[in-house]
């Protein structure tokens, strides 16, 4: 039988687009569930299970079952606290809150979060261009958060604080599983691993505190938006190893800037958003500032 063909520059930019639009969509929804009425640690189970159980299927159907070691737990425990449990239970918190666009905005700051945790561990070298990459993300997150401060209250400023757990968790777990990824895992392997150990690390504390989900045969819109939510995260974990199959960690990049203006635009056509200027001044120059996250020898 014939290898199956790579897909093709039309292809992958295709693909990251539909990637870029359900990250977008994601804090959207997680914003939709929240304001129906839903738990938060209900609406986060609720997806992990769905999520889990795509992830288990297919590693069954797919005969890539494998021996669970003690290394191997520590490490899906690790990436299942930074990837899903405490991203999502914050997103989950603040989404009543604070814009969905700003959400995907901040959210967005990742890729220089992940620079800075690299610097520090040192697993990357210091260089003009991830110093540039620091200080623009740096500013455009200033001036995000500046306006708050002139507020009665500081306005939002605590949900908008909290919301940078998001990409700062993130940020940490992508140096993280590029340092102690287990070489005999594949991509597929260690998605079903994160997602089953986040599952058994919320449960229990689900079903001791958390406020039970009551389900409405008339499916009102927060119940849709649970399974947009484990939807969207399908898609984006599912089309990121693609991509980065078919081509490297570089393109999947770009990804950012898609998201950045999805959140926006989803924002927009969801709850009606609207930004002012300095919004759009910090969108500028977190865009500038991924544009320096990528090294100079990839961009072409």
């Amino acid at each position: 039988m014939p290898a199956p063909s790579r897909p093709g520059s039309l292809m992958l930019l295709g693909l990251l687009v539909v990637m870029g639009a359900a990250w977008g969509l994601e804090f959207s929804m997680l914003k939709l569930a929240t304001q129906a009425g839903f738990p938060g640690t209900g609406v986060l189970l609720v997806a992990l299970a769905l999520i889990a159980c795509v992830y288990l299927g297919l590693i069954v159907v797919r005969r890539r079952c494998f021996r669970l070691t003690r290394a191997m737990l520590l490490f899906f425990l690790v990436i299942a606290l930074l990837g899903y449990v405490l991203p999502l239970l914050v997103a989950l918190w603040a989404a009543p809150h604070v814009p969905a666009g700003l959400m995907t905005l901040i959210a967005s700051f990742t890729p220089v979060v992940a620079v800075v945790t690299a610097l520090a561990f040192r697993t990357e070298r210091v260089s003009p261009r991830r110093m540039i990459a620091v200080a623009l993300g740096t500013a455009a997150a200033v001036i995000v958060v500046l306006p708050e401060l002139e507020l009665p209250g500081f306005g939002i400023l605590v949900w908008l604080l909290l919301v940078f757990v998001v990409p700062a968790t993130y940020g940490i777990e992508s140096v993280y599983v590029s340092v102690a990824w287990p070489g005999n895992l594949d991509p597929l392997q260690v998605a079903a691993g994160q997602s089953l150990v986040a599952l058994a690390v919320l449960l229990p504390g689900y079903l001791l505190w958390g406020e039970p989900i009551r389900y409405d045969p008339a499916w009102p819109a927060g119940q849709w938006a649970i399974l947009a939510v484990a939807g969207c995260v399908l898609v984006e974990v599912l089309l990121y190893f693609v991509i980065i199959q078919a081509s490297g960690g570089v393109l999947v990049n770009l990804n950012m800037y898609i998201s950045l203006f999805a959140g926006f635009a989803w924002g927009w056509a969801i709850f009606g958003e609207c930004h002012g200027m300095e919004v759009w001044l910090a969108v500028a120059l977190l865009a500038a500032g991924l544009a320096f996250t990528i090294p100079r020898r990839d961009r072409g």
